[in-house]
């Protein structure tokens, strides 16, 4: 009995023996393959931009004793690491294995919606600029009184399909922003597209893995918002699915790769005949739509092959009416559904943009202006207000008061003053 009693105390001892030693090895090849990719991220050259996740990546910070001092080094290298770590697409995908399997409701700040849908959840507003660039608008309305002067900004997936949110999942309530941000404009007709996307909800009008609305979406707003641009719409289109393999960014920063998205095309019938000229490269085209994207992640770059600074679409279109539209990534794909209304059609993405809009307004006879957002980009938008206060008339400067003595000189002085200012 003592010696079988033994020999079961020596078994304990021996497998405890092998899960120690099991574990220190384990415990050993994580910690090796944790240097070995942190070495490898560390002398690997950077990547600048992520195709993936259609962004651009933190890169090393430059060491300053300032930027020590206040952290934003330290921060930045943080950032750095975590976007240029090796494998990290297979990382962000064991993450996700992680969250799923622990009942998490969302990864890496998307929202794992009901039936395979990917929403992101929105940013923090920067209220300054908000109320900023909303001034802005007001002033180049004011500015401009004989150009008809439209502003949408369309709710994102977080709000439109709020019911496909997991259970308790904090979201803004966009209905009252979209209110705020009409109140305060002056001299710009709101036309707000809640109820037309609303009234559709069941249908694809946002992809399931990237935060853009798709075409059918912007079929339904350009509808709604027709008759206040006073435009009678087609109603007829050639719709060309061009993709059905898109996974966008959403898809790359959860890791989530369950759906793929279908890109269409929404041609008007009949179809107007249009160049398209990218200022940026003066790359000149027949066609808004970039096929070689679709050989590419984004399949929705399809529209214009992404974002540029500013592009000028001449149609043969039999009308003295010219759009100029102020926009981001959601006009993209709007765009399509314009061309048979206006003989010109300019976009300018403000966060590119560095040129003197009243000259680019005088200069194409602009008749009516399309402000264009979707909500989150709207809220945190920085740039807007810089584009359109370049074309504002500035302050005159208050003359400096003269002093008794110098009465009379002084008088002449203001008098030419005046007299130069009032000449045309």
């Amino acid at each position: 009995m003592e010696e079988r009693q033994a020999r079961r105390e020596r078994r304990k001892s021996v497998f405890k023996r092998n899960n120690l030693r099991n574990a220190l090895c384990v415990c050993i090849l994580l910690l090796v393959l944790g240097l070995g990719c942190s070495l490898v991220t560390v002398l690997k050259p950077a990547k600048a931009y992520s195709e993936s996740e259609n962004r651009m990546l933190a890169q090393t910070p430059a060491l300053t004793l300032d930027a020590v001092k206040d952290g934003s080094f330290f921060s930045g290298l943080e950032s750095a690491y975590a976007d240029q770590f090796v494998g990290r697409d297979g990382w962000i995908g064991a993450k996700l294995g992680f969250d799923r399997f622990f009942g998490a409701k969302e990864s890496s700040g998307v929202y794992l919606a009901a039936d395979n849908y990917l929403i992101q959840i929105p940013s923090d507003p920067n209220d300054a600029a908000v109320e900023r660039n909303l001034a802005a608008i007001s002033a180049f309305a004011e500015a401009n009184p004989d150009t008809a002067v439209y502003m949408t900004v369309v709710p994102n997936a977080v709000s439109v399909l709020s019911d496909k949110l997991p259970k308790d999942a904090p979201a803004p309530n966009q209905t009252v922003q979209l209110n705020e941000i009409k109140a305060a404009l002056q001299g710009v007709e709101f036309l707000d597209v809640t109820d037309a996307l609303l009234a559709h909800k069941t249908e694809e009008i946002y992809y399931h893995t990237d935060h853009h609305w798709t075409s059918l979406g912007a079929r339904y707003a350009f509808e709604a918002m027709a008759e206040a641009m006073e435009i009678e719409p087609v109603q007829e289109y050639k719709i060309y699915t061009v993709s059905g393999s898109f996974e966008g960014t959403l898809s790359a920063r959860s890791g989530s790769h369950d759906w793929k998205d279908r890109v269409d095309l929404y041609v008007p019938q009949p179809e107007a005949d249009y160049k398209v000229v990218y200022a940026d490269t003066q790359k000149i085209t027949a066609s808004i739509y970039e096929k070689s994207a679709l050989e590419a992640k984004d399949h929705y770059t399809v529209f214009f092959g992404g974002n540029h600074p500013r592009l000028d679409i001449t149609t043969t279109v039999d009308t003295e009416r010219r759009l100029l539209i102020f926009k981001d990534s959601y006009a993209n794909c709007f765009v399509q559904f314009l061309t048979p209304y206006f003989s010109r059609i300019i976009l300018v993405d403000p966060r590119y943009y560095y040129e003197d809009v009243s000259i680019l307004m005088k200069q194409n006879q602009i008749t009516d202006v399309l402000f264009l957002y979707n909500l989150d980009t709207f809220l945190s938008d920085n740039a807007l207000a810089d584009v359109l206060e370049s074309g504002l008339p500035q302050p005159e400067e208050a003359a400096p008061e003269e002093s008794g003595a110098e009465t009379d000189s002084g008088a002449e002085t203001t008098g030419e003053t005046a007299a130069s200012t009032e000449a045309p």
